[in-house]
Parts: structure tokens; sequence; C-alpha cells
């Protein structure tokens, strides 16, 4: 498994980012799509329907997002 690091700049708070991405209601406003999705470390999610899935590893509320992503056939990787 690859590990990838990201960084974006993102001219938001970082708590409010952090809720859009963790919260199955405002990913569906910005997406369009139903989420599946939960803080629990260890909880499974699921995005667009189904096209992106994968693991929960860790959180730092309104700081950080550690997750693992599996992308159909794809390897698994961290982000």
């Amino acid at each position: 498994m690859k590990d990838f690091k990201k960084y974006f700049i993102i001219p938001a708070p970082p708590e409010d980012v952090y809720l859009a991405l963790t919260n199955p209601n405002t990913i569906q406003l910005w997406s369009g799509e139903s989420a599946e999705m939960s803080t629990e470390p260890g909880s499974e999610f699921s995005l667009w329907d189904g096209s992106i899935v994968g693991k929960n590893i860790e959180f730092e509320e309104g700081r950080k997002i550690v997750q693992q992503w599996y992308f159909g056939e794809q390897d698994k990787i961290q982000l």
C-alpha cells in the first residue's frame, strides 16, 4: 500500500472544512450524492454512491482526518 499526503489551501476555517468532510448531510449537500460517514475511528465510509469507499483511521475534531480510501480495483491508499 502506498501512502500519499496531500495539502490544500482552502479559504475557510478548519472547523468548517472538517464538518464539510465528516457530516454525511453536509457531504450530500455539496456532492449531490448520499454519503455514509462517521467520525468513529475504525468505521467505514462510502461516497458518491460507493465510487469511493474506505476506512476512518483517526480524527482530531475540527483539525485532522486520516482515512484509507479504496477506488474500485486499485490498491489501498492512506490519506
